[in-house]
């Protein structure tokens, strides 16, 4: 910042200081789109915090939420934050990285909101948890936000709405993997049905699992897949590399079983990028037509 900012920084944060909440909120937020910084986005997040503009507050924290996670002062007003926009899906992710202590304090805080909630809202949740449930009745898009949406669920309803859309053949693949990487996240210990593009239902548990990149049968694509285009046709491997991402995103979290060999399948994908015959193996050709047939279909989407 430079002297003038500087000056209206300091008359913000002696604002703040007499409480003078909105005051301060605006002087801030002149500041945040001339020079964003860290210490003015927890100025004023904690600003219109205290001036109950929540869902103000929620805007610029969302932006970026990662620097209220170095001290606990900051991740709490994180937490409150959350639960004032009833957000606690969002707010038991949110704590996942931080020190367990703090989570346990955190979580605490969360069950207590998401119990509140359950007694004063009752009908409004069971009117979100429909939504949810007949997420599949819609196009992707809808599914999308109504996924989004179900953040605002406590946690015992998401599940169950989660539990049945996992099972649900008319929940698009990719939103399934979207529900599974949360649970992942959340650390959901407990075994569920997924059922799968091929009709079949898998038993998973999220806890269990890794995230996509973490998965070496994943690092041993991307790395087979560097081997034989990233220096010889780097356009086929851009587009290559985006073919694999997407079918890695609708595989999740079967890729380690739908997978079981790195270079048949980078062969396979090759064959189908540049539109030739494939000699893999009839096992990965069946699964990648299936794949390639959802990734034609979404790209046919308006």
């Amino acid at each position: 910042m430079n002297n003038e900012q500087e000056e209206r920084y300091q008359k913000a944060l002696q604002l703040m200081t007499d409480e003078k909440w909105l005051e301060a909120s605006s002087l801030l937020e002149d500041l945040i789109n001339e020079q964003p910084s860290d210490d003015v986005t927890k100025a004023l997040v904690l600003a219109l915090y205290r001036a109950k503009q929540y869902a103000r507050a929620f805007v610029y924290f969302a932006e970026q939420a990662e620097v209220f996670t170095g001290d606990k002062g900051h991740a709490r007003l994180a937490v409150h934050l959350l639960l004032h926009n009833q957000s606690y899906i969002a707010a038991r992710l949110f704590i996942t990285d931080l020190p367990l202590d703090w989570q346990d304090e955190f979580e605490t805080l969360i069950a207590e909101a998401e119990q509140t909630a359950e007694e004063k809202f009752q009908t409004t949740i069971q009117t979100a948890l429909r939504s949810f449930y007949h997420l599949g009745d819609c196009p992707l898009n809808e599914q999308q936000e109504r996924l989004g949406a179900a953040r605002q669920l406590p946690l015992k309803e998401y599940l169950t709405g989660a539990q049945f859309l996992l099972r649900d053949p008319y929940a698009h693949q990719l939103i399934k993997a979207a529900l599974v990487d949360t649970l992942r996240q959340l650390g959901v210990d407990q075994q569920m049905a997924l059922r799968w593009l091929d009709a079949r239902e898998y038993t998973i548990n999220p806890a269990k699992l890794s995230a996509i990149e973490e998965l070496p049968v994943v690092q041993e694509l991307h790395r087979e897949l560097a081997d034989r285009l990233a220096n010889h046709n780097p356009s086929e491997y851009q587009l290559a590399g985006q073919e694999l991402q997407m079918q890695l995103m609708l595989l999740y979290p079967l890729i380690e079983e739908k997978v079981t060999d790195p270079a048949g399948w980078v062969n396979c994908l090759i064959g189908r990028i540049r539109g030739a015959a494939s000699e893999a193996q009839p096992a990965i050709l069946a699964v990648q037509r299936q794949l390639g047939q959802v990734i034609d279909d979404l790209g046919e989407k308006p």
